[in-house]
C-alpha cells in the first residue's frame, strides 16, 4: 500500500534545531560573519534586530517631545523644526449667498445676513410658505436660493472662471453644482436637488409632494398592503385556473342537441333572453319581448355559456401562467382555443348569424353580435401564453386567420351593421369588440379610426350634459344597463390610451363626458338607489360600479371617488363573504390602470381583467 509522504519529505524544514536546513538568525549588516579581524568588527556585532530597537526608542522620544511642544509652536505661528504652520482663515458658509427673507407682506427686508441666517435655521420642515405663483392660483412657491456673482462675473449662463478657464462653481466639465441654475449633482451626474428648495419650478411635482406628505399611510404600510393584495389576487386567480384545468367538458358549438335554422351544427346559436312564447299565437310563435324578464329557456342552448366560459378560462389561465410559469395552464388554454376555433370536429363558423335568435324567426337578432365582445380577453392572454416555449407555433396564425374572416363578417353583414349603429350599449360594445380584433390582426389604423369616431358616435349621443345615459334609463333594469354601458365607455377609453385618442378627458359640445356619467350615478350609489329617477328592477348592485370608481379614482384623482370607495367597498366585500356574489380581486386591474392607463402606447393587458 502506497504511503502518503510526510510533510518533511517534500517541504523545507523551518526547524532551527535542524543543522542542515536554512537558519533564520540575525545577520550582520556588513563585514564578515563575526570575524574579529574585520574592519567593521564593531559594527558587525550590531544586528538588524538591535538597529530596529534603537531606532524605535529614538522615534518614541521624538514623538513625546513634539506632542508637548507642538501646540504652543502652532499658536505662536511657527515650529522649532523650522516648518511653517499653515493658517486657514475662517469663512462664513453663507458668504456670497443671498438668504431669502420672510414671505412677501411681512417681516424685515432681505439684506441683513445674520437675520437671514437665523430665519434659514428656523425654517420648519415640510412645505415652505411663499408668494403665489403667477397664473397658478392656490399653488405655493418655495423661495429659491439665489447666487451672487463670483469674481465680478455676471449671473446666469456666463459663469465665473478661474485662470485655467474652468468654472469656479462647477466641476471639471463645467457642470454647475449650485441649485440656483440647475440641480446639484453627484459624481455620476444624478440630480440631488432637495425638494424644499426650487420645487415651485415644477408645479406638478410640488402638488404631488404636498399630497404625498398629507397621506395618512406610510410608504412601508403601502408596500405591505400592496404585497398582501397582490398575493390575494394571484391566489384567487390560480384557484380559478385550477378549476379550469379540472374541467373535462367539450367547449364547442357542436355540443348542443338542436341546430340553427341553417341546420349546420358548426353555426353559433343563442336564444334572445327577453323573448317569451306569445300566448296569442299558434305554438307561441313568433316569441314576443318582455324587457327585464329573462326566459330560462335560453339555457337549453348552451353555445353562449360555453363561449363565455371558454373566454374566461383561457384568460384566467393565461394570467395564472404569467404569474406562476406553470406549463399545464398554457397547455390547457391552447387546447381550449383549438377546440373552439380550429379543430375539424368542433370548430365554430366565423359568424354570428343566429345569435339572440327569437324562435319563429329565420335569422338571429343584431343583439347577438354582443355575445362575442369579451373576446379581447383571449387576446390579452395570448400576449403571455405565447411566451411558453412549448406553445404551438401555428396556433396564433390559425386564430388570426379565423378572425380575419370573422371581422369581415362584422364589417359587411347586415346584422352587424345594424348593431354597429345602435345608440346604446350594443353600439358601444360593438366598438369594443372590433377594436380588440383589429389590434390582434395588426390593423392599428383601423382601430384608431374606430376610437376617434367613438367620441362622436358614443359619448356625444349616449351621455347627456348632466351625465345621465337616456338609452339605458329606458330599460327596466336601468341601473344595471347604466353601469354596463359605462363599463363599455371606459373600456373604449382604455383602448384610446393605446391608440393616442384621449377619451377620458373628452368633453362633447354640450358638456358630455365619461366623467359626467360616473358622477351622475355617484349619489345614488351612496344612497342605495334612493331617488333614482326611473324604474329599476333587481336592485342596485354595486359590484361593477365599484370597479368603475376604482378606475375613475386613478384616472381623475377626484377625492370624492376615494371617499365613495371607502363606503362601498365594505358592502361589496360583505356580499362576497356571504356568498351572494362571486369573490374577486380588482387589484390587478387597479394597479395596471395606475401604471399604464392614460399612457400612450401602454399595453394594459391585465387591466381588462376585471372591468368587464
Amino acid at each position: 500500500m502506497a504511503m502518503r509522504p510526510s510533510s518533511g519529505s517534500v517541504l523545507p524544514s523551518h526547524n532551527t534545531s535542524n543543522t542542515t536546513g536554512p537558519q533564520f538568525k540575525d545577520k550582520p549588516l556588513s563585514g564578515g560573519i563575526g570575524s574579529p579581524s574585520s574592519p567593521g568588527s564593531v559594527i558587525s556585532r550590531i544586528t538588524l534586530r538591535k538597529v530596529i530597537l534603537y531606532s524605535g526608542g529614538l522615534l518614541f522620544v521624538y514623538i513625546i517631545i513634539s506632542t508637548i511642544l507642538g501646540p504652543e509652536d502652532a499658536r505662536a505661528g511657527g515650529s522649532r523644526s523650522g516648518f511653517p504652520v499653515v493658517k486657514h482663515e475662517e469663512r462664513d458658509p453663507y458668504e456670497g449667498i443671498q438668504i431669502p427673507g420672510p414671505p412677501v407682506g411681512g417681516g424685515a427686508a432681505v439684506g441683513d445676513r445674520q437675520q437671514g441666517m437665523q430665519e434659514h435655521q428656523e425654517r420648519p420642515l415640510g412645505p415652505v410658505p411663499a408668494q403665489q405663483a403667477p397664473n397658478q392660483p392656490g399653488r405655493q412657491q418655495a423661495p429659491a436660493i439665489q447666487l451672487e456673482p463670483l469674481n465680478g462675473a455676471p449671473p446666469g449662463p456666463d459663469r465665473a472662471v478661474n485662470n485655467e478657464g474652468s468654472n469656479i462653481d462647477g466641476d471639471s466639465e463645467g457642470n454647475s453644482k449650485y441649485m440656483g441654475d440647475s440641480p446639484m449633482t453627484d459624481d455620476e451626474g444624478n440630480a440631488t436637488l432637495e425638494l424644499g428648495d426650487s420645487i415651485e419650478e415644477w408645479p406638478e411635482l410640488q402638488a404631488a409632494t404636498l399630497a404625498r406628505k398629507a397621506s395618512p399611510v406610510t410608504y412601508a404600510q403601502m408596500l405591505s398592503s400592496t404585497r398582501r393584495e397582490r398575493d390575494y389576487a394571484i391566489a384567487l386567480m390560480v384557484k380559478e385556473a385550477e378549476l379550469a384545468l379540472r374541467s373535462t367538458e367539450v367547449y364547442s358549438v357542436t355540443n348542443k342537441d338542436q341546430t340553427a335554422p341553417s341546420n349546420d351544427i358548426h353555426d353559433y346559436l343563442s336564444l334572445s333572453k327577453y323573448y317569451w312564447p306569445n300566448k296569442n299565437k299558434p305554438k307561441g310563435l313568433p316569441y314576443k319581448r318582455i324587457d327585464g324578464q329573462v326566459n330560462p329557456e335560453i339555457e337549453t342552448v348552451r353555445d353562449y355559456r360555453l363561449l363565455r366560459t371558454m373566454i374566461r378560462e383561457v384568460h384566467v389561465m393565461g394570467m395564472a401562467y404569467h404569474f406562476t410559469g406553470r406549463k399545464d395552464f398554457a397547455d390547457k388554454a391552447a387546447m381550449r382555443l383549438k377546440e373552439w376555433f380550429l379543430d375539424e370536429a368542433t370548430y365554430m363558423n366565423p359568424n354570428i348569424n343566429y345569435g339572440s335568435l327569437r324562435k319563429g324567426e329565420r335569422l338571429g337578432a343584431r343583439t347577438g353580435v354582443l355575445d362575442m365582445f369579451t373576446i379581447f380577453r383571449v387576446f390579452d392572454a395570448l400576449h403571455y401564453l405565447k411566451q411558453e416555449p412549448s406553445w404551438p407555433k401555428d396556433l396564433i396564425p390559425g386564430l388570426q386567420e379565423w378572425f380575419r374572416r370573422y371581422v369581415h363578417w362584422l364589417e359587411t353583414s347586415t346584422l352587424a351593421q345594424v348593431e354597429r349603429s345602435g345608440n346604446n350599449n350594443h353600439g358601444t360594445y360593438f366598438d369594443v369588440q372590433i377594436i380588440g380584433i383589429y389590434l390582434f390582426l395588426g390593423r392599428t389604423a383601423d382601430a384608431r379610426a374606430v376610437a376617434l369616431s367613438s367620441l362622436h358616435t358614443r359619448i356625444d349621443p349616449q351621455v347627456r350634459p348632466d351625465g345621465r345615459q337616456p338609452e339605458e334609463l329606458e330599460r327596466k333594469t336601468s341601473w344595471y344597463y347604466s353601469v354596463f354601458n359605462l363599463q363599455a365607455l371606459m373600456t373604449l377609453a382604455r383602448w384610446g390610451d393605446d391608440l393616442g385618442v384621449d377619451m377620458w378627458n373628452y368633453v362633447g359640445p354640450q358638456g358630455q363626458s365619461i366623467k359626467k356619467a360616473i358622477d351622475f350615478m355617484l349619489p345614488y350609489a351612496l344612497s342605495n338607489g334612493q331617488g333614482w329617477p326611473v324604474e329599476n328592477l333587481k336592485g342596485f348592485d354595486m359590484t361593477d360600479y365599484l370597479k368603475c370608481l376604482n378606475i375613475a379614482w386613478y384616472i381623475y384623482g377626484d377625492e370624492k371617488y376615494l371617499e365613495a370607495i371607502e363606503v362601498l367597498e365594505p358592502k361589496v366585500q360583505r356580499d362576497m363573504d356571504e356568498g351572494k356574489i362571486k369573490t374577486i380581486s380588482t387589484f390587478m386591474c387597479d394597479i395596471s390602470t395606475l401604471m399604464e392607463a392614460t399612457t400612450r402606447g401602454g399595453q394594459g393587458f391585465i387591466w381588462h381583467w376585471c372591468l368587464t
